[in-house]
């Protein structure tokens, strides 16, 4: 069981790694011809497409239970509807996003309000880069139907492969033919669509003997639609509380000035790396347990689900040892500044407490989807969304700073432990 784990984990974990790397290598791009404009421009562009992508992530994850349930099942034919079912909501996603393209961009700019010249810049990126909509987003349904497939290494190669198609296409647009933002956006949205061929060749490679049991009328099945439909909308209103709380994590930050901007934002960097590690495990803990409730094998089930969560703890003690040790080390990799650094000294004690507490709510996050259980997730994230904002803004005034921390720490662990209370009532069901 240890073995499948990590062969699952591992390649979830490179994957997860490589997902803000797109933006990271346009603004490296940019960042060597010294255009402030235009490294501004891609720096608020990327967040706009980091929050879209990020909403519509629902359909990884929605995807992948479906698919697993199916493979344990052995319904080869249900596999391959799954597929399409997910790039039909896909195809549904990009098409709005591509009509809401204007209302979008007008949204940030009034949220923003940058000067004449970034929002001119800012605006050609995005609407250049919003016609990889299609191809990003049918992405996450590839992806989660591969993970469902048990096939973690396919989607891993293939998110390499797009970053290595955008270094290619942005240093010919940039260095070459001396395009600006412009240039990235249209690099970047041509390796987006690199990766959607890849992803409709190996889906031709690998299973071909799939694609002859589409059928049509099957496919469009209400019942099989309008649950497909239900387990995804659960999974979407889950995902706006999540960017709820993070959006709301770097506004509050940025009211109590630049330097808690600044040391908040370095510090979330500790929370971002272990993050990166624990959803490589609840992706494989989502692929395991959708398979074998498919399956019927509830003692696996069991047996997967102890063996996922000691892999947490062991990943846990190793960023506390890590953080405990090299905080200061790794703080400096992101700043010299000595005042940002000795600020950071107190919050050594919560980003602990966050590696500490905090992974169960991972583990459990992919357990429940594998089930399906996707009503209790967003009940239970709504509650722990709640309890986020309520002890912010009832401890605020008495701990400034360290209140954002602490009811960080205290949404993480409200998740894992009202998890752990409904696990026995939906998942371990007999």
């Amino acid at each position: 069981m240890n073995k499948t784990i990590l062969k699952l984990a591992i390649p979830n974990i490179i994957s997860n790694i490589t997902v803000p790397l797109l933006g990271a290598v346009d603004l490296a791009m940019m960042g060597h011809l010294n255009c402030l404009t235009s490294v501004a421009a891609i720096a608020l562009g990327a967040m706009v497409f980091n929050f879209m992508y990020w909403a519509m992530g629902f359909l990884r994850m929605g995807t992948c239970g479906f698919t697993a349930q199916a493979y344990g099942a052995k319904d080869k034919q249900e596999e391959i509807l799954i597929l399409f079912r997910s790039l039909f909501i896909a195809l549904c996603g990009a098409t709005l996003l591509l009509i809401l393209q204007k209302p979008i961009i007008d949204a940030v700019f009034l949220w923003v309000k940058p000067e004449s010249a970034l929002a001119q810049a800012t605006a050609s990126y995005f609407y250049i880069r919003i016609w990889g909509a299609p191809a990003a987003i049918a992405a996450f349904a590839f992806s989660g139907w591969y993970i469902g497939m048990q096939n973690t290494q396919t989607p891993m190669w293939i998110a390499i492969a797009i970053n290595i198609f955008n270094v290619i296409f942005n240093y010919l647009f940039v260095f070459v033919w001396h395009f600006t933002s412009d240039g990235v956006a249209i690099g970047t949205v041509l390796a987006q669509y690199a990766g959607l061929g890849l992803n409709i060749w190996v889906l031709h490679w690998k299973y071909k003997t799939l694609l002859p049991l589409f059928n049509i009328h099957l496919w469009l099945k209400k019942s099989a639609m309008k649950r497909f439909l239900n387990i995804n909308r659960d999974i979407f209103f889950r995902t706006l509380l999540i960017i709820a709380v993070f959006s709301s994590f770097t506004a509050e930050s940025t009211k109590q000035g630049p330097v808690i901007l600044v040391l908040n934002t370095l510090l979330y960097q500790f929370f971002i790396f272990y993050s990166y590690a624990m959803d490589g495990f609840a992706h494989a803990a989502e692929a395991l347990n959708g398979r074998f409730t498919g399956s019927g094998e509830g003692i696996q089930k069991i047996r997967s689900v102890k063996s996922i969560f000691q892999w947490g703890i062991v990943l846990s003690f190793a960023f506390v040892l890590a953080y405990l040790f090299g905080f200061n080390t790794i703080l400096s990799l992101f700043t010299t500044d000595s005042q940002i650094i000795s600020l950071a000294q107190p919050y050594l004690f919560w980003i602990l407490g966050i590696t500490i507490l905090g992974f169960p709510a991972f583990l459990w996050d992919g357990v429940y989807a594998g089930s399906l259980a996707t009503k209790p997730m967003l009940y239970i994230m709504l509650i722990s969304t709640i309890a986020f904002f309520a002890l912010y803004y009832s401890l605020l005034p008495y701990w400034g700073n360290h209140a954002l921390w602490f009811a960080l720490i205290s949404f993480l662990l409200l998740r894992g432990l009202t998890m752990s209370i409904f696990a026995k009532r939906y998942i371990f069901i007999k």
